[in-house]
């Protein structure tokens, strides 16, 4: 009888006590931090292109740095791969919302001197819809056919994932030579972040660990660098900025790079994991249409004042901390504020949406 009552209690105690909770996932804190740099890097690059910075060797040569940063965020999704679920979808859209609107009725009530307009308004409320953001149109493109594209490189073998993979990227990557790419311009849509999603997936299948990826990502950039300058050098301009679109070949294997760097740091860190979910706010808010005239204008008045490059280009790096940390504070308040009313939306999602979540690997 003793024994019955034992292996009964160890039987619970193996189902019940033992088992992790279900939901919780242990982040690895170096891919956390690596969010964070690429979300500081996606900044930067934004505060040099959209004021017109990138005019001298310091601002080119950090452009040049930062340009990887939005692959390798898409390269992340596509190594660990994308579980689809409903409540991270309805978060998106809701976040994107949110903010889309949030940030035009106080930049034109208590900034802007222009008129109030309530089309756009009305256009503020669906986002996805009237591109506020191309980023997210194009990777909630991805994230929706995740689990069909995870089932179906998993499904292949070598040979067959990798054929189509080289087919996608040479549809993907014309772009720098030909000047024109019916599939995917200069990359800021949805084919080149499938192709990087899928690559990812192929990567994380077969490619487990790449040797010094540090060094490779290093010359990759010096590399990069010395094309465009000799191409700016030579009045090719035009084929230079092409070489640093999303979709050129050296922006992608920089991205693919530096992510196998960051793979071979070693660190755990509470706060790290803590910060990082809060990147994808941290995009959504300095990015959107109003909060960048806004940084715009700000960084042409301090760029008027000061004559020496170093110190510019070290502003803009503070000024890219700090819009971090503003942000992210913002983004931590909406949270606690969004994130029970969607706990409560998704207890009631629909069936369809059970289905699709089954069918994840």
């Amino acid at each position: 009888m003793n024994r019955f009552i034992l292996s009964k209690y160890h039987s619970y105690k193996v189902n019940h006590m033992e088992k992790k909770p279900v939901g919780i996932k242990n982040r690895e804190s170096n891919i956390e931090l690596l969010r964070i740099v690429l979300m500081l890097m996606i900044i930067t690059h934004h505060l040099i292109v959209h004021s017109g910075l990138a005019k001298n060797a310091l601002f080119i040569s950090m452009d040049v740095f930062t340009i990887i940063a939005v692959n390798c965020f898409v390269f992340i999704s596509g190594y660990y791969g994308i579980k689809f679920k409903a409540k991270t979808l309805l978060s998106f859209i809701v976040q994107a919302v949110f903010y889309s609107v949030a940030t035009y009725l106080i930049y034109h009530a208590f900034i802007s001197t222009e008129d109030y307009s309530t089309k756009e308004l009305i256009h503020s409320f669906f986002p996805v819809t009237y591109v506020r953001w191309w980023f997210l149109s194009a990777f909630l493109g991805v994230y929706i056919l995740s689990p069909f594209i995870n089932k179906g490189i998993d499904s292949l073998n070598i040979y067959q994932s990798g054929f189509i993979l080289i087919a996608l990227l040479y549809l993907n990557c014309s772009y720098p030579v030909t000047k024109y790419n019916f599939y995917s311009g200069d990359g800021c849509t949805f084919f080149n972040l499938l192709c990087i999603y899928i690559l990812a997936r192929f990567c994380s299948k077969y490619i487990k660990d790449i040797k010094k990826p540090l060094i490779l990502y290093i010359c990759t950039y010096l590399l990069t660098l010395l094309l465009i300058y000799i191409l700016l050098a030579n009045s090719y301009a035009d084929i230079a900025w092409r070489l640093i679109a999303y979709s050129s070949p050296l922006v992608i294997l920089g991205a693919v790079l530096f992510f196998y760097t960051f793979r071979k740091i070693k660190i755990k860190s509470n706060v790290i994991n803590k910060i990082a979910p809060l990147c994808f706010g941290v995009y959504l808010i300095h990015d959107t249409a109003d909060t960048r005239s806004l940084i715009k204008g700000f960084i042409e008045q301090i760029n008027n004042a000061v004559t020496n490059p170093l110190i510019m280009g070290l502003t803009v790096i503070g000024i890219a901390i700090l819009i971090f940390i503003v942000c992210a504070s913002i983004e931590k308040i909406r949270q606690i504020i969004f994130n029970p009313i969607i706990d409560a939306i998704d207890k009631k999602r629909s069936v369809l949406f059970l289905k699709i979540e089954k069918y994840n690997v």
